[in-house]
């Protein structure tokens, strides 16, 4: 634990790498299409799902496109169900988040976005989340000078790629049982 450091989110996040979704006057229902460039809404932070209901076009994409999606970035629900996360894979389709979203993208010369991911799925990163959000009926996710002040223990990058390699083997092997069980059940 010695070549651990403590830090906080911000300090291992690009500059301008975190995105609150756009107001709801930003992106209306007459912007939404049926086909096009997708929305990545909560759902998609909260079941890890890429089944899209909502799509703009092209035009509305370059208007917006300070909410896009990259590789690597990783989503969070912002309201009801805070707190769950997914990351962009390579082969997720372009698009931008909602105004349940935020979006993180980190410095990977600091920290690895699998690592940041395991983390906030951990039980210490997901009540990092959770214990600082807001609200009775409709708990939404804390403001962003609360949220980037989330602690974190960072080891060396080395040391991160061997907790990710770990943690993705065991993601894998746990899909391929659900994938077995539920050829089985058919």
């Amino acid at each position: 634990m010695a070549e651990w450091n403590n830090t906080h989110l911000s300090e291992v996040l690009v500059d301008k790498g975190y995105i609150r979704g756009p107001f709801g006057s930003a992106l209306k229902r007459c912007d939404m299409k049926d086909n096009g460039i997708p929305v990545y809404e909560q759902q998609h932070a909260i079941y890890n799902s890429r089944y899209f209901r909502y799509y703009i076009d092209e035009q509305k994409f370059n208007e917006m496109k300070r909410f896009q999606v990259n590789t690597d970035d990783l989503i969070i629900s912002c309201s009801g169900t805070v707190g769950k996360v997914s990351i962009i894979r390579s082969d997720d389709p372009k698009g931008i988040i909602s105004q349940a979203l935020l979006l993180l993208r980190v410095d990977q010369k600091k920290i690895l976005p699998l690592y940041l991911k395991y983390f906030f799925t951990s039980r210490d990163g997901y009540n990092a989340i959770v214990s600082r959000s807001s609200g009775s009926v409709q708990v939404n996710i804390a403001k962003r000078n609360v949220i980037e002040q989330i602690p974190l223990m960072l080891p060396k990058i080395e040391t991160q790629r061997k907790i990710v390699e770990i943690l993705n083997s065991i993601d894998t092997k746990i899909e391929e049982n659900e994938e077995i069980n539920n050829n089985l059940a058919a």
